[in-house]
């Protein structure tokens, strides 16, 4: 249904055939601009607003008052003063909400039942015309702020990111600190003066002139146009005019340099940087998405490939890098081996190189050609993204594109622009570039004092700037054309009998098929998993670590032979499980199963060069070495995997362990990697039997199959149990190189029922706002505040978590048993408020149709991987919530919460230095 004449309205909007939605994009009176989306298959909606505010218009006095506003604006307005109000009502109608503020743009969105949608938008709406600001709020919520600064004062990418702001230009707005913390957002920890900044930020810059909102769901888009009116027209208008940054990103002195950066962990990385003008208004054309395809090209004979074959790089990038309303920067980022790290000048001279030759040979309408058609095949075959994604992106699509390009902007590939792309290219030269080598050993002299990164900023030398701009044979070529690229077909008729589940076929001794050709995304797409039960593969930490390395150097040695199929659409990944080593094959299905047929090839006795396998082994080790720097949580998560979880090991554990194997030794393990192995395989989506026909050829024909191994490798019910295991209180104390401390209380399931999964599932609904609003909000523990449900292995688990930079591991332990305590005395009366509706979310949850072909394999890999091959695990949890009365899962509840011996902590602890 079309919307109203009341309203200008815009619905020709580009978009793709598989887009089953309808859009329309409608002018409030106050100049809110408001895209309105109508999903019939959608049982929930969302809303999003982005507003051109953010943290480039934070006073210079006030660094990180963007970010405070937008946490402000979530507790408390004139008409739902309760600083809990909000979350609460998104949270029991099925929801969840979520903000972020960038540069130069803000974001704020959420999801809920979409029966819910005209409520939640009576309160969403007032963030922006009537917040409350509390006094009170104020001054408790500047904690959170520094708790989450706290949290990533180690983070590598923010230090990094805040010694490129202290090195650009101090007039440009990028060079503020962007998050904020106790000692830019107050005077000494008074906060007296704050309420009145935040007051002025937002009456100036949260105008409707400088918004965008989304409105997306099941309603019909006069109804979305109707809310839209009725919410957002109260938000003042007459707002300052969006206007574009004038001062240059960088000084003269700040171009033309090298910046040394010394890391927490180990690096070994190089990043050119090339600063180029703003880019927004090539949307059209892509040209600097083109350049970086050319240079960033990995396949044979490639800038790459040379310096990966001289082992001087273990990775290449090329595009990414900051950009914004008047500025760009195009990296190139690559990680160096030792030998790179000595031979940085080559490399450089060698990327100037392959620039000269992309602007001598890479300007061919073939070659852009080819890009078209990737893009224009991933939009006329694009897989419906979930509305609650859809919206944000929009939102911030709306401030960029035009309006019949709402959708199709990030798509749209007009044809080469020859004179743009040689102004690009003259840009990027020596004098116009900063080189950024990251490496512990580096030479630093100076020290940025908010995450206390040692760093170095000088000029390049004549001798480089010379040698640099001189001309060099280049080691590498431009890219060939790819003979992946090829016309799109239909896809196949289905086949008679049309099933809606994968059907079992048993191919041959140790080879099992489960196959479903998709009745219902009818696009040629196809997703390919093959399972390699490897008993041998992960019965040590040893073991283990030999296969986790293996797939590493398998998908190195694969990247280059299969870089054009990748660019065409198909992507491959091998990783190792408890069980063995799995294959996961995707993309269009021409192609598809020859892809597959190949890899499976590979597989066989494949000769690792000694100096790749030294370089992977060393980035492995480091990488499991350097983990107790991680954020503590992480740690947990995974610590508790592997005290749960046959076969699976500390990082640090793997670490050891693949220090004591050297190369000869790794070969003999691989020896006998294969010798016997039992296969599990999904294939789903556009795909036919015959069309499968060298998939399963090829696994008879390469591999010893045999029955039996399964047996070999755990079953489900040989997961470790809180109850009998202990491991919780012998091995569930970490200690960490992270200065935050934090507490994980488990409580398991008794048992793998679905009767357990589904108590536990209603129990984290329940417990969610409750344990945030007392232990974030009021308490004000930490930043990081929550509850998850995590099966493992079917054995459902609640976690309930707190990451804290004030309190202490034991307090944290103890205020988590607090709060478990007085939840079990009131959970009588809260159930009996909420619960009917929560179980009437989850139903619909569990129900809901997948949205993507992605989606549906994921989900039916994760069946056939636990043993659900009825492939009715969901519904059998929704019927169960159907059919047993409220006062059946209270008591469930009560019996859960009170078992204190299926409950377990795991806590992390700062190393003491």
């Amino acid at each position: 249904m079309k919307p109203s004449n009341s309203l200008d309205h815009f619905t020709d909007i580009i978009q793709s055939p598989t887009d089953h939605r309808d859009y329309a994009m409608v002018v409030l009176p106050n100049g809110l601009r408001c895209a309105l989306v109508h999903d019939a298959q959608s049982e929930q909606s969302t809303a999003a607003l982005a507003v051109a505010a953010g943290h480039f218009h934070d006073p210079i006095n006030r660094q990180g008052l963007a970010h405070f506003l937008e946490h402000m604006l979530f507790l408390g307005t004139d008409g739902y003063p309760e600083p809990t109000a909000y979350h609460d009502f998104i949270h029991q109608h099925g929801g969840h909400h979520n903000a972020w503020t960038g540069t130069e743009f803000s974001s704020y969105y959420f999801t809920c039942d979409a029966q819910a949608f005209s409520s939640a938008l009576d309160r969403f709406s007032r963030f922006f015309y009537q917040p409350k600001f509390n006094r009170e709020w104020v001054a408790k919520e500047i904690q959170s702020i520094e708790a989450e600064f706290k949290l990533k004062q180690k983070d590598e990418l923010r230090r990094l990111y805040q010694v490129h702001k202290t090195t650009a230009n101090p007039a440009h707005p990028f060079h503020k600190f962007s998050v904020g913390n106790l000692a830019t957002l107050t005077d000494a920890g008074d906060t007296t003066s704050l309420e009145c900044e935040l007051k002025a930020f937002f009456e100036r810059w949260y105008r409707a002139n400088r918004m965008t909102l989304v409105l997306a769901g099941p309603q019909s888009l006069t109804e979305l146009e109707s809310l839209a009116t009725d919410y957002f027209q109260p938000v003042p208008g007459g707002g300052e005019e969006i206007t574009a940054q004038t001062e240059p990103l960088y000084l003269p002195e700040q171009l033309g340099i090298q910046l040394n950066v010394r890391p927490l962990k180990d690096a070994r990385r190089l990043i050119l940087a090339f600063a180029l003008p703003g880019i927004d208004d090539d949307y059209p054309h892509k040209s600097t998405s083109f350049i970086a395809h050319l240079l960033g090209y990995e396949g044979p004979g490639s800038l790459f490939a040379e310096l990966h074959r001289r082992h001087l790089i273990n990775s290449l990038s090329a595009g990414g890098g900051i950009s914004g309303s008047n500025f760009k920067d195009f990296n190139i980022n690559m990680q160096l081996t030792d030998e790179g790290l000595e031979a940085t000048d080559v490399i450089i001279e060698q990327v100037f190189a392959t620039l000269r030759l992309i602007e001598q040979q890479g300007l061919e309408e073939w070659r852009y050609n080819e890009r078209q058609t990737v893009i224009a095949n991933a939009f006329r075959f694009q897989e419906p993204a979930r509305t609650s994604d859809l919206a944000p992106q929009l939102a911030i699509n709306m401030h960029h594109y035009r309006p019949h390009d709402l959708i199709f902007g990030d798509y749209r590939m007009t044809g080469l622009n020859h004179s743009r792309i040689r102004q690009l290219l003259a840009a990027m030269t020596p004098d116009n570039m900063r080189a950024t080598l990251i490496h512990k050993q580096v030479e630093v002299s100076a020290h940025e004092p908010i995450y206390g990164t040692d760093y170095q900023l000088s000029p390049l030398t004549e001798a480089q700037l010379q040698r640099w701009s001189a001309p060099c044979k280049p080691w590498g070529a431009l890219p060939p054309e790819n003979p992946y690229l090829q016309p799109l077909e239909a896809p196949l008729e289905l086949r008679e009998p049309i099933a809606s589940t994968p059907q079992q076929h048993q191919v041959a001794r140790g080879l099992t098929l489960w196959h479903l050709q998709d009745p219902d995304f009818r696009a040629p797409k196809a997703h390919i998993y093959c399972q390699f039960i490897l008993p041998e593969a992960t019965r040590s930490a040893r073991h283990y670590a030999c296969a986790r390395l293996w797939c590493e150097l398998m998908i190195d040695r694969l990247n280059e032979d299969c870089y054009d199929a990748e660019i065409a659409g198909l992507h491959f990944n091998i990783y190792p499980q408890h069980y063995g080593i799995t294959l996961h094959v995707s993309g269009y299905s021409v192609g598809i199963a020859e892809l597959t047929e190949r890899i499976l090839a590979r597989f066989q006795m494949p000769q690792f060069a000694e100096t790749r396998w030294h370089d992977m082994h060393q980035k492995l080790k480091a990488n499991w070495q350097s983990a107790l720097s991680n954020k503590p949580l992480n740690l947990l998560f995974a610590r508790l995997n592997v005290l749960l979880q046959p076969h699976m090991y500390a990082l640090s554990d793997l670490a050891a362990a693949l220090a004591e194997v050297d190369y000869e030794q790794f070969k003999t393990w691989q020896a006998q990697l294969f010798a016997q192995t039992e296969i599990k395989m999904l294939a789903h989506g556009d795909l036919d039997l015959e069309r499968l026909a060298p998939v399963l050829d090829g696994a008879q024909h390469y591999f010893k199959l045999s029955e039996g191994l399964q047996a070999q490798v755990p079953p489900t019910h040989t997961m470790a149990s809180i109850k009998t295991s202990g491991k919780l209180a012998e091995r569930g104390k970490l200690t960490t190189r992270h200065s935050d401390h934090a507490a994980l209380l488990v409580i398991q399931g008794q048992s793998m029922d679905v009767t357990e999964q589904a108590t536990l599932l209603l129990l984290n609904q329940l417990i969610q706002p409750h344990l945030f609003n007392e232990l974030r909000t009021h308490q004000q523990l930490g930043y990081v505040v929550g509850s998850t449900f995590m099966p493992i292995e079917q054995r459902p688990h609640l976690l309930l978590y707190v990451q804290s930079s004030d309190y202490s591991a034991p307090t944290l332990v103890d205020r988590l048993t607090e709060f478990v305590t007085l939840f079990t005395e009131q959970l009588e009366q809260l159930g009996n408020a909420d619960l009917d509706k929560i179980r009437g979310f989850l139903v619909q949850k569990l129900r809901e149709p997948d949205t993507n072909l992605r989606l549906r394999s994921q989900r039916l890999w994760t069946c056939v991987s636990q043993y659900n091959v009825a492939f009715d695990r969901l519904d059998q949890i929704a019927q169960l919530l159907e059919s047993k009365p409220t006062s059946f899962f209270l008591e469930k509840m009560r019996q859960q919460l009170s078992a204190k011996q299926s409950h377990g902590f795991i806590t992390a602890t700062p190393k003491e230095l």
